[in-house]
């Protein structure tokens, strides 16, 4: 997943893409950082076009909308000042905060759209568990992340 540049003020003129380790599972030991199975990168806008050279043919492309702050449905993304936990344990993020990093945003499944017919082209699975991924960073002293770690898997 790609956030587009100015999707969040600290992003300012980059994107921000989400990967996760081949063969991630919920599983798995590596939960929580600094060793969880997920990574975030920033780097310079990337195009985006028709033209199928050089992609993925499994993968889709979709649009993120913005929802009202006071809709009741979870969003896919939320980017916000503090996370909204699922089990409501915050010392999940004491690791990543003692490292200096502030909540960022987090990718909550809950949020995943569901739709009338499948979409071949977009992974149809809960990698997370039905739960959210909690990012978090730091910044530079304009404001900017320098920096995107995951922090943990909540589910």
């Amino acid at each position: 997943m790609t956030l587009a540049a100015h999707t969040a003020p600290w992003l300012g003129a980059r994107e921000l893409s989400v990967f996760i380790r081949r063969g991630f599972s919920i599983g798995d030991d590596d939960l929580e950082y600094p060793d969880i199975g997920v990574s975030a990168v920033l780097h310079p806008p990337s195009s985006r076009g028709a033209e199928s050279a050089g992609t993925h043919e499994g993968l889709g492309s979709a649009a993120l909308i913005n929802l009202p702050a006071d809709d009741e449905v979870m969003p896919l993304v939320l980017i916000a000042p503090q996370p909204v936990l699922i089990q409501n344990e915050p010392s999940y993020a004491d690791a990543v905060e003692a490292d200096g990093h502030r909540f960022l945003f987090q990718i909550n499944e809950e949020g995943w759209p569901v739709v009338a017919e499948p979409q071949p082209e977009f992974v149809e699975e809960y990698l997370f568990g039905y739960g959210s991924v909690y990012f978090y960073g730091s910044a530079d002293a304009a404001g900017l992340a320098d920096e995107v770690v995951p922090g943990f898997l909540d589910f």
